[in-house]
């Protein structure tokens, strides 16, 4: 991948530096890292189109690398991103290269950094309110009433699946609390706890940092052995967050929301 900033070659805006926790690791990682205050609490939810696996545990939005998260409470309203990731450069045209932010919409390309995984990110947000996060939560509506026009033409110009073919459904909700600008030594992060309710609770946390692409790998570097000194290690076998949690909605016991991509 690419490590030049936009202005010195191919758009590259930071790097996002993860170290995911789960389970008792990730209660560790709480008790160890969080601020005594509460952090923002909200509920979040996915899309995926599980009427088009072939075996149980298949993906096939996410498997594609599309991603499409809808977020709302924390007296934030609410959000609904377009992720692809991994996302393939040479899909994302010069009309995307060239936008940062308008309106309620904003895009990113972001190297997304995992231990050793590392992969180009392209991230699309818009603010829609937290009742349109509930509508289509709730199945009054379709996942694409909550997109924006921009977001709903860059899916159809860079996305490699198409959404509109067959009903998705909605997962969730997962719940969330996120701490941000938590001072650790030298470094600036942002600490994201994740619950899915059940008989068994599971939990993950996401440590992460964003940084210049300059220096990423010394920042990543110095951030892992500072959570070790700690005594937190994640571990190799801890994948990110957001594939976790999407294995285990579409195994879950509870029944996911299934609506059309769009009711016209």
């Amino acid at each position: 991948m690419p490590t030049a900033s936009a202005g010195a070659g191919p758009r590259l805006d930071s790097i996002e530096i993860k170290v995911t926790f789960s389970d008792a690791g990730a209660a560790a990682a709480i008790g160890t890292l969080a601020p005594d205050h509460g952090g923002a609490r909200r509920r979040v939810y996915f899309c995926e189109a599980l009427a088009r696996s072939r075996v149980p545990g298949e993906l096939p939005l996410s498997d594609a690398g599309v991603i499409l998260r809808l977020r709302d409470g924390g007296g934030r309203g609410g959000d609904v991103t377009a992720r692809l990731r991994p996302c393939r450069r040479s899909r994302i045209g010069e009309r995307w290269l060239g936008f940062r932010g308008q309106g309620p919409d904003s895009f990113g390309l972001t190297g997304d950094w995992s231990g050793e995984h590392r992969t180009l990110s392209a991230s699309f947000t818009t603010d829609c309110g937290s009742d349109a996060v509930e509508a289509v939560a709730s199945g009054a509506q379709p996942p694409s009433w909550a997109l924006s026009e921009r977001q709903r033409a860059f899916l159809a110009d860079c996305a490699d699946v198409r959404l509109g073919c067959g009903p998705l459904d909605v997962l969730g909700p997962v719940h969330s609390v996120r701490w941000d600008g938590v001072r650790l030594d030298h470094h600036e992060v942002n600490l994201e706890s994740w619950t899915l309710d059940g008989p068994r609770p599971l939990r993950w946390l996401e440590v992460s940092e964003r940084v210049p692409p300059e220096g990423a790998e010394v920042v990543q570097a110095s951030l892992t052995a500072l959570l070790r000194r700690q005594g937190l290690d994640p571990g190799p076998e801890e994948g990110t967050k957001t594939r976790r949690v999407l294995e285990a909605l579409s195994l879950g016991s509870r029944p996911p929301q299934r609506i059309l991509w769009s009711s016209s």
